[in-house]
């Protein structure tokens, strides 16, 4: 049962004057869903650049791809 059927169940149990501001409103309505607001573009985390700018701000040292295998390498002996 839709919202409109339910709600013309329920108008019969007013009285008239009140049964009438409601049908009024319901006339009022239109058919038609409200449009969706569009959505806020979501906040991208960066790139490449942007960590690059990092360690240029806190003086990390940039490392190779190979630094990197070397130093999660020695994690994997421990």
């Amino acid at each position: 049962m839709s919202a409109t059927e339910q709600l013309l169940e329920r108008v019969k149990l007013l009285d008239e004057a009140q049964a009438k501001t409601v049908l009024g409103m319901l006339e009022k309505l239109s058919p038609e869903p409200p449009a969706q607001k569009p959505r806020a573009k979501t906040k991208s985390k960066g790139g490449v650049w942007s960590v690059m700018g990092c360690a240029k701000k806190y003086n990390h040292p940039y490392k190779t791809t190979a630094e990197w295998m070397a130093v999660l390498r020695e994690g994997d002996k421990d």
